[in-house]
């Protein structure tokens, strides 16, 4: 799989996501209009600032949330990586400069990755 296919891969993801009823909104990144990261990151094994994009999912519940979860984790499994966020009614992948395509799980990402969730999952609780 090349850079380009691994990012088809997880634009294929979100829409799965988004025909399960999770709310999608996918907006071009910033990061596209700042010619130093373009400068920094624009270089191959990337994927180049034209398929730069934000996502943000909008979530109704904690099943969504872990449907999202789920999916990121798989990507991982494929050796894809990217920044995550999100609070409790919405997550983000930052789809542009992070973006990396290895072929090899990074498990430093996946357990960040759950670590992550796990802290958003639990913010209602304190």
């Amino acid at each position: 799989m090349t850079t380009i296919e691994a990012h088809q891969l997880t634009f294929k993801k979100i829409k799965e996501l988004e025909k399960s009823g999770i709310s999608v909104e996918i907006k071009p990144s910033k990061s596209r209009e700042s010619s130093e990261m373009i400068k920094k990151y624009n270089n191959p094994g990337r994927v180049p600032p034209e398929y730069w994009f934000f996502v943000t999912f909008f979530i109704d519940n904690n099943a969504q949330a872990m449907k999202i979860h789920e999916a990121a984790n798989y990507l991982g499994m494929c050796g894809i990586t990217f920044d995550t966020g999100g609070c409790c009614n919405y997550r983000d992948w930052e789809l542009d400069w992070s973006f990396r395509y290895t072929g090899v799980e990074d498990e430093k990402w996946r357990d960040a990755r759950d670590s992550v969730e796990d802290m958003i999952l639990h913010m209602d609780e304190n």
